[in-house]
This record gives structure tokens, sequence and C-alpha cells, in this order.
């Protein structure tokens, strides 16, 4: 009986000094876009050609989805729900905008970003 207690502690020994070599791998949060170098971004000078260029041609008049892009107030109103960023980043559970063409390029997703992230100014 007392070799079945000694061989038993000893295999609990064994096993909890054993080390799982099982490796995980965290994925980092996306950092957050710097928007300092872009503090200056207006709407009029910056922002709204690359709207109208890429979401007036549906996103005008007829509201679809919502939205009337010809206007400041419904740029923002899009923008400050997320939809905007939402779509053209292709994030997932939005549609992928601008529809029926290549998404945009991350240098005008960031500036369209860093104008939202810093107070969308006229």
């Amino acid at each position: 009986m007392k070799k079945i207690i000694i061989a038993s502690t000893a295999i609990a020994l064994i096993f909890a000094a054993c080390k799982s070599t099982k490796q995980t791998t965290t994925v980092a949060p996306a950092a957050a876009l710097d928007c300092s170098s872009n503090k200056n971004l207006t709407y009029n000078t910056d922002i709204k050609t690359i709207i109208q260029t890429n979401c007036s041609k549906c996103h005008n008049t007829n509201n679809k989805a919502g939205y009337n892009f010809l206007t400041l107030e419904s740029v923002k109103k899009a923008a400050s729900n997320g939809q905007l960023l939402g779509t053209i980043k292709h994030s997932k559970g939005f549609p992928k905008m601008p529809a029926f063409a290549a998404k945009m390029d991350q240098a005008t997703i960031d500036k369209i970003e860093c104008w939202i992230n810093n107070g969308m100014k006229e």
C-alpha cells in the first residue's frame, strides 16, 4: 500500500511539474491612427472632393440609405454614427463602399478618419 501511495504521489508531482509547451498567440489591437499631422483638415478643402468622387454618385438627393452626401450635415450624420468609416473601411457588419468600385486607398480612408477624429471642421 505504501508503494502505491508513493508512486501515486510521484506521478502527481511529475504531472504538476510539467509545463505546457503550447504557445498562444495574441493579436495586438490596431494602433490608434495618429492624426497629429492632420489637425487642420476641413471638409471644404480636404474631404468634399473625396465624398463627391466616391459617394455622391449614389448618395445624393435620392437619399440612398438615408444619406444625401451632397450636404455636409448628412456626411456628418454618417460620420458621427460610425456608418461612414465602417463602410469605407469594409468593417464586418457594414456594406462595402463605395459600391461597384474598389476600396478607397488607405491614405484616403485615414484622411477621412482624421477629419472625423479632429471634430469634422467645415
